[in-house]
C-alpha cells in the first residue's frame, strides 16, 4: 500500500485530488495545504511518504522553482505533478526534475489511476521496516481495552525488543498511561494537536510518556470536549512523524466510532475487537462487528479477542463464534487478583507478575500479532452480508440461547 503525500495551496483542489486518489484504492493519504515548495522544510512528512502528488496550480514558473528544489533534495521519492499550465517549457522542466507523470487539471480519474498503478508497480515494499498499526476497540464499557492495549505494548517492547508507541484515542477521560506508569504525562493528544505546526521528532519526543526503553505513550484527552476538537488531518500528521521511529503503533480507541477513530481504523493492519464471554457482550459485540463490516473492514483485518475467559457463567467458545460469525483469535484469562494489583500500582503485569496466567496470555497474544499479515489466515465462519451503517431496520439478533 502506497503512502501518498498530496501538496496544494488550494483547499478545494487538495480535497478533489485527495478524493480521486482515495477512490483508486490501496493508498494512505497525507495532506499538505501549503505551497509545494514548503515541503522542503517538512522532512518528517516526506520521510513517512512513499510518493508525492504536487498540485502546481496556476502560478507556473514561480512554483516550478520550488518544485525543482524539492526534487533535488528528494530525488528518490516518486512524484506526480498536477498542473493547470500546458506550456511545453514548464512540462519539460518538470520531467527533467524526475517527475514520473504530469497530469492536467481538471484531473481525470482514469489517468490518475494509471499513474498510481505505475508507481505501485515500481515501488518495492520493505515489509521488514514497515510499522505495524493495531487498533483496540470494544463494544461495551469495562471490556478491558485500555488494560490490554497498554500491557501488550509493554510486552512487545520489554520481551520482544520492539519499539512501540501507544496512542490513547479514548475520548472519555482517558487514563491509559496510568495503567502501566505512575508518571504524569508531559502532554496530551489534544495539546499536541493544538500545536501541530511544531510537530517534529524533538517535539514528539517531549510530549510522550516513557514507560520503558522502547515503549512510549501519547496520553489521551482528560477533557471529552477537547477530545472532540482533534481533527483527522492532525492525527495523520502525527503518524507521519511517528511511524519511522516505531515497529508498532497501537491505538486504544475504546468504544468510539467517529471520524477520528475511523481514520485510525483505516490505517490499521489489525483491528482487535475486545469482548467478554457473556450474553451482554455477545449482543453488542455482534453489533460492533456489523458496523465494522459496513465500513468495509473485512474479516482478514478483524480479530476477536475475548477477555476475562474462565468464569463459570460464561458462554461457550463455540456459541460466541456462532454469534460473531468468525473464529475467536485469542482468549485472555480472568485473573482478577493479578490485574487489580497491577492496575492499582500502575505497573505492567508482565513486569511484576511474569508467571501469572494473564501475563503468559498477553505474551502469547503479542506473538500472534507479530506474525506478518499474510502468515495467519482468518478462519471465518458463515458471515451475514454487509449491512449499511445505521440501517433503520434492526438486524436480526443471533440466537445465543
Amino acid at each position: 500500500m502506497l503512502k501518498i503525500l498530496i501538496a496544494s495551496e488550494d483547499a478545494e483542489r487538495l480535497a478533489e485530488i485527495s478524493r480521486l486518489t482515495a477512490a483508486c484504492g490501496h493508498v494512505q493519504l497525507l495532506r499538505h495545504q501549503e505551497s509545494p515548495a514548503s515541503l522542503v522544510m517538512q522532512a518528517n512528512r516526506l520521510r513517512g511518504a512513499n510518493a508525492l502528488i504536487i498540485d502546481q496550480g496556476s502560478s507556473g514558473a514561480a512554483q516550478m522553482h520550488g518544485i525543482e528544489s524539492l526534487r533535488e533534495q528528494h530525488p528518490d521519492l516518486p512524484c506526480i505533478l498536477v498542473t493547470s499550465v500546458s506550456h511545453p517549457d514548464l512540462l519539460l522542466r518538470a520531467l527533467r526534475t524526475g517527475v514520473r507523470d504530469v497530469l492536467a487539471w481538471p484531473l481525470d480519474k482514469v489517468q490518475l489511476h494509471s499513474a498510481l498503478s505505475r508507481l505501485e508497480a515500481n515501488h518495492v515494499l520493505q515489509a521488514e521496516n514497515a510499522t505495524r498499526i493495531i487498533s483496540f476497540i470494544s463494544c461495551k464499557g469495562g471490556t478491558g481495552t485500555s488494560f490490554v492495549a497498554s500491557n501488550l505494548g509493554y510486552a512487545l517492547s520489554a520481551h520482544e525488543g520492539k519499539r512501540v508507541l501507544l496512542i490513547d484515542l479514548n475520548n472519555q477521560f482517558s487514563d491509559t498511561s496510568y495503567l502501566v506508569s505512575d508518571k504524569t504525562p508531559p502532554s496530551t493528544l489534544p495539546e499536541v494537536c493544538s500545536q501541530i505546526e511544531r510537530m517534529d521528532d524533538a517535539f514528539l519526543e517531549a510530549c510522550l510518556t516513557r514507560v520503558h526503553d522502547g515503549f512510549d505513550i501519547l496520553a489521551g484527552a482528560s477533557d471529552p470536549i477537547k477530545a472532540g476538537e482533534i481533527r483527522k488531518e492532525q492525527l495523520e500528521y502525527i503518524l507521519s512523524v511517528a511511524s519511522p521511529r516505531y515497529d508498532f503503533i497501537l491505538f486504544d480507541i475504546g468504544q468510539s466510532v467517529n471520524p477520528l477513530s475511523i481514520a485510525a481504523l483505516d490505517r490499521s493492519d489489525r483491528i482487535c475487537v475486545l469482548v467478554q464471554p457473556s450474553i451482554a457482550y455477545a449482543r453488542t459485540g455482534r453489533r460492533l462487528l456489523d458496523i465494522l463490516h459496513a465500513l468495509h473492514y473485512g474479516n482478514e483485518k478483524i480479530r476477536v479477542v475475548v477477555n476475562r475467559h474462565g468464569r463459570r457463567d460464561e458462554l461457550p467458545r463455540a456459541t460466541l463464534e456462532n454469534v460473531f460469525g468468525m473464529k475467536i483469535f485469542h482468549m485472555l484469562p480472568d485473573d482478577p487478583s493479578v490485574t487489580d494489583l497491577a492496575i492499582s500500582h500502575g505497573v505492567p503485569v508482565t513486569k511484576e507478575h511474569k508467571r501469572s496466567a494473564i501475563a503468559r496470555a498477553l505474551l502469547s497474544l503479542g506473538t500472534a500479532l507479530m506474525a506478518a499479515p499474510g502468515d495467519r489466515k482468518t478462519q471465518a465462519a458463515d458471515t451475514s452480508p454487509l449491512r449499511r451503517l445505521f440501517l433503520r431496520a434492526k438486524p436480526t439478533p443471533a440466537n445465543i440461547a
